[in-house]
């Protein structure tokens, strides 16, 4: 075999070896938004069961979480900051998410999820009232989409 030949076999090698390069890198690529899918998923899941474990079995946030929509424009100082430190809790991963949804991270399916979160998300008072103080610190496309699908947060009674 002559130095050409070798040199053949070994570009033929080396063509192979990138190929293989390139398609497991498109492979890795395909699991880690993958995973990144399911942790977002999770941690929405984790946010919902936290909700939901804690008004199973805590009666005071019970009761108060239900108070909320009926009685937050007359709550006191201390009662409307606790409302709204549950309000940062719901809305900041709503908004973490849609963010993750601009950036092609979130699928179509679990738009339509996150979609029906942030409708009635929006319709509560505390929620509502961080959202006008949380706003700013996203960009300015979550509100017009906010607002395209009806859920732009109005002005809380005060």
């Amino acid at each position: 075999m002559t130095l050409q030949e070798v040199y053949f076999v070994a570009e033929i090698v080396v063509s192979i070896a990138i190929i293989i390069s390139i398609a497991f890198v498109a492979l890795e690529l395909k699991q880690n938004s993958y995973l990144l899918r399911k942790s977002m998923a999770d941690q929405r899941s984790e946010r919902i069961n936290w909700f939901a474990e804690t008004g199973c079995t805590n009666a005071d946030f019970r009761n108060f979480e239900r108070r909320i929509d009926t009685e937050y424009s007359t709550f006191g100082e201390d009662e409307k900051f606790r409302a709204n430190l549950v309000g940062v809790r719901i809305l900041r991963s709503l908004l973490e998410e849609m963010i993750a949804y601009f950036d092609g991270q979130v699928s179509e399916d679990e738009w339509l999820n996150l979609k029906w979160n942030m409708e009635h998300a929006a319709k509560r008072p505390h929620v509502q009232a961080v959202y006008l103080w949380m706003k700013d610190g996203y960009p300015k496309k979550s509100s017009r989409v906010l607002g395209s699908i009806g859920c732009e947060p109005r002005r809380p009674h005060s």
